[in-house]
Parts: C-alpha cells; structure tokens; sequence
C-alpha cells in the first residue's frame, strides 16, 4: 500500500467535503422550498385549521346536549308519546319500539363521534403543519451553512489553485546574458592566441 503524505489526506478530504456539500445542497434545497409555505397562506391554513377545529368541538357538545334532551325536542318528542302509548306498543311492539329509539339514539351518537373525529383531524394536521414549517425553516439554516462553507472552500481553492492542482511554485532561473568572448571562453578553445594558424605551420 503507497504511503500518502499529510498534504495529499488534506486535499482529498478537501474534494470530498466540496463534493458532499453540494450534494446535500441539491438535496435539501428543494425540500426546503416544498415544505415552506408563504407567510399569508400559512397563516390562512391554520387559522381555518383553528376555526374547524373549534367548530368540531362546539358541535360535539352540542350533539351531546341534544341527545340528552331529544325527547323534549320536536318532532323527536314523538317517539316518547309513541314509546308511552299503549297502543303502539301492542301494535309494534315494545321491543320494535325500544329498538327503533336506541337506534335513532345511536345514530345520534355515531355523528357525534364523527364530528369530534374530525375535530381531531384537525388538531393534527395543524400541529404536523406547523412541524413541517419548522423542519422547513430548520433546513433553510443547514442550506444557508452549507452555502457559506461553499463559498470559504471556493475561497481557499481559488487561493491555492496551483497547489490543489499539483503545481507546485518554482523559483524563477536566473537568466545570465554571456558575451561573445565569455562564450568562447567556455567553449573550451581558451583564448585566441590558442587558435592554430595554417600559414605559419
């Protein structure tokens, strides 16, 4: 296995931190703008959440309070005047009438109970919105961070680009400009009275 240098570990966590940031960013950015929503209509949605949710409830007890006094209430007063009648009861019997009156008692009951559900419902989802908008509102800081240490790792890279490239700074060469004799000196020739002549061999 190569041994990686201190400087090489660096610069890979490097790449590896720019690449998870962008994807979180990718991520989390769509996300965040789904799941919030514009202050007016937040503010529509659970102020009718609210109202329902009050509704619901007021009308349960209501339905309550109608039930305990639904033979005294017209026209379900005629059950009690059938229920008491004796000639109904041979007639129907009082087991049929018993029944039909629970039965209607039920039903009573049952639309109560719906109403409250719903009531419920409400509750919920107005709490599990206001949740959303908050993990909402939470992403948007995350995302806000993860742009600000984009940008600081932009920063540092567009600082060292020839370093994070693998171009390492080099001192310039000094350039020597020779003259013509200095040059025939280091050619090896020496000086000029070295020079053989052809005439005076």
């Amino acid at each position: 296995m190569a041994l990686t240098t201190l400087k090489d570990d660096l610069l890979h966590e490097f790449r590896e931190e720019r690449i998870m940031i962008n994807e979180q960013i990718e991520l989390l950015d769509p996300l965040a703008t789904s799941l919030r929503k514009p202050a007016a209509q937040r503010l529509i949605s659970s102020s009718t959440l609210i109202i329902t949710e009050i509704i619901c409830y007021i009308t349960s007890l209501g339905g309550i309070a109608f039930m305990a006094f639904m033979h005294k209430i017209y026209p379900f007063v005629i059950l009690e005047q059938i229920f008491y009648n004796g000639q109904y009861r041979v007639n129907l019997g009082s087991d049929n009438l018993l029944y039909f009156i629970l039965g209607i008692y039920g039903l009573a009951l049952i639309g109560v109970i719906l109403i409250f559900i719903i009531g419920r419902l409400a509750r919920e989802m107005r709490l599990k919105n206001a949740i959303l908008n908050l993990a909402g509102k939470d992403i948007k800081t995350i995302i806000g961070q993860h742009l600000e240490r984009k940008a600081a790792l932009d920063t540092i890279e567009q600082r060292h680009m020839l370093g994070l490239s693998g171009i390492s700074h080099q001192a310039p060469k000094e350039s020597t400009i020779e003259t013509p004799t200095a040059a025939f000196r280091t050619s090896g020739l020496g000086s000029v009275n070295h020079i053989p002549n052809p005439g005076f061999e």
